[in-house]
């Protein structure tokens, strides 16, 4: 991922304010990026995700309305979700990144997944095992 980051002043914003920019960065050839993210609006969830090669190109994209739960749900059914469009169309060399870092750790072994997700990241790493190489980040 890389970030830009540029200073920008006016009226309504403090002087010398830092934005950064994000911007996406293609997996290597022969691997697909699944990019996922989930969204909370009062009491209502959705998530969704998108899939590209290694030169940008969409090969897939899916969103759904999760209904009345977190966000922290939400972000890892987007994921689930996407792994499983990815898998089922054929791909098996995966770069997963997401903006949830809980989510993330909790797929790297890097904490205990809390009980609220426990269910669907038990089904996140099951489809994992399908692939031939899957790198998760945030």
């Amino acid at each position: 991922m890389s970030v830009d980051i540029s200073i920008q002043g006016s009226s309504s914003t403090p002087p010398n304010t830092q934005n950064q920019f994000i911007r996406w960065q293609p997996p290597t050839p022969g691997t697909v990026k699944l990019n996922f993210d989930g969204s909370l609006q009062g009491n209502l969830a959705a998530g969704g995700f998108i899939i590209r090669d290694w030169k940008g190109e969409i090969l897939a994209m899916g969103a759904d309305n999760y209904g009345h739960t977190s966000v922290l749900l939400a972000e890892s059914r987007a994921f689930r979700d996407g792994l499983e469009v990815a898998l089922k169309a054929g791909f098996y060399k995966l770069v997963v990144e997401g903006d949830n870092s809980l989510v993330i750790a909790a797929f790297n072994k890097k904490l205990e997944v809390p009980w609220r997700i426990k269910m669907v990241m038990q089904d996140i790493e099951v489809l994992a095992q399908q692939a031939q190489f899957i790198q998760v980040t945030h």
